[in-house]
């Protein structure tokens, strides 16, 4: 059972770091259309914002870096809870249904006694 819970949380976490690169590739495409655009149409901008350009790229793929460690730990720790405690997260789903369905279910309105 432990090889089929390692196999699986490295399925996981390979599927993950897929997300994470498509992710990482759909920025770079934006950041290189935004490029040419201001190359294009808005020289006089570029040149004024081209340093916080860099400086903000970098602060991105920081950021994402950071995301992407903290969604990783994330994943990893929910996995281990649910598998230690799986009743746990089925009653908390059973709460969270019982609430839904009485917030959908109460009156509305105001209902006249007489």
């Amino acid at each position: 059972m432990k090889e089929q819970d390692m196999i699986h949380a490295a399925a996981s976490t390979e599927k993950l770091n897929e997300a994470l690169a498509h992710l990482n590739e759909a920025a770079k495409e934006r950041r290189e259309e935004l490029q040419k655009l201001l190359a294009e149409k808005y020289t006089d901008l570029k040149a004024a914002f081209g340093g916080a350009a860099g400086a903000s790229a970098n602060w991105v793929k920081e950021g994402g870096r950071e995301a992407g460690e903290t969604a990783k730990l994330a994943a990893s720790t929910v996995d281990h809870s649910l598998r230690k405690h799986p009743w746990y997260y089925v009653g908390g789903a059973a709460v969270c249904g019982l609430i839904i369905g009485l917030l959908i279910n109460r009156p509305r309105g105001r209902h006249d006694a007489a």
